[in-house]
């Protein structure tokens, strides 16, 4: 059986093949050639485990991450399993697989309902999953400017991603960092809405992802209401642990929600108008966990095929 470190995932996977690979699954889910397993979740005197997972029988491949939740600290980890052989094909160390993943979705679903052209985004959290998250979209987006919303921010980090990205980083208010921009991102650990949705420029994409739980928000009922379309992962889950739909109180319209499964079944289209704001909000769902740990062991196991390959 194969194992993967994260150390190993880091250096097979890139944001651009998890996102290729996030395109696959979710088509074949459309088709009826996947399945999800929704997050269970367990608690026991202040500690939490929880699973999720997938089929993906057009793969022949099926998995499960499991994580517990200890003093609010996640540690990851993936079962792959070959349907074919009907036995284990893998055990990975999910840390690195959960933030490529999470990263990827965000650009996967931007390069489809974002404007092409973006040039402004405004990153609200600069921990490592915000790290990932602007590395991520300035693969695609050619921005001008990346607003940093954290008073933690790393200034080192900032001037690396300037380099990297050839935009203009710095740290901003929210108020600053919103208006005007084009992709406006929150991966923060906040349960109250971290920025005021009268601020957002039409035709602005917003992605939410800190969050995964009924109980907590990152954005507002202004930003919900403004917003033409909320696109979501996979809707039974999605729908009860959004704490953004949950949550939502004014003028609550659930007709503007559509899932990922329902826009590459070609249900519904991916833009709408030049000035429609949209909402992507994610939890995380098996399959994003499956299509990439299913990824990083063909990579492994054609380096394994080369000349001195190897795997773990």
């Amino acid at each position: 059986m194969i194992y993967l470190t994260n150390k190993d995932i880091s250096d097979l996977l890139t944001f651009a093949g998890v996102s290729q690979a996030l395109v696959e699954a979710f088509t074949d889910l459309a088709h009826g050639n996947a399945a999800i397993h929704s997050r269970q979740r367990t608690d026991c005197s202040g500690t939490r485990l929880s699973t999720m997972g997938a089929v993906w029988k057009a793969r022949d491949v099926a998995g499960v991450k499991v994580y517990p939740t200890v003093a609010g600290r996640f540690c990851f980890a993936v079962l792959l399993f070959d349907l074919v052989a009907n036995a284990p094909l893998a055990f990975l160390d999910g840390d690195e697989l959960t933030r490529l993943r999470t990263a990827a979705m965000t650009a996967m679903v931007a390069t489809r309902a974002a404007r092409p052209h973006s040039r402004k985004l405004a990153l609200f959290g600069a921990g490592l999953q915000g790290r990932s998250q602007a590395l991520a979209l300035a693969e695609i987006f050619a921005f001008d400017e990346i607003h940093v919303v954290d008073p933690a921010a790393d200034p080192g980090w900032c001037e690396r991603l300037q380099a990297t990205s050839r935009a203009r980083v710095g740290v901003s208010t929210p108020e600053q960092a919103v208006r005007g921009a084009d992709i406006v991102v929150t991966a923060t650990r906040s349960g109250e809405p971290v920025f005021d949705g009268a601020w957002l420029s039409p035709g602005a994409f917003v992605a939410a992802m800190g969050t995964s739980t009924a109980k907590g928000r990152e954005l507002d009922d202004a930003t919900m209401v403004r917003a033409r379309r909320v696109i979501l992962e996979w809707m039974p889950q999605s729908s009860e642990e959004a704490g953004e739909v949950v949550l939502w109180q004014a003028q609550r319209d659930l007709d503007k929600l559509v899932d990922l499964p329902q826009l590459f079944g070609g249900e519904r289209p991916w833009q709408g108008d030049a000035n429609d704001i949209t909402v992507f909000k994610s939890v995380g769902v098996g399959l994003a966990d499956v299509a990439a740990a299913t990824l990083a062991c063909s990579l492994a196991q054609e380096r394994a095929a080369l000349p001195g390959g190897t795997t773990s």
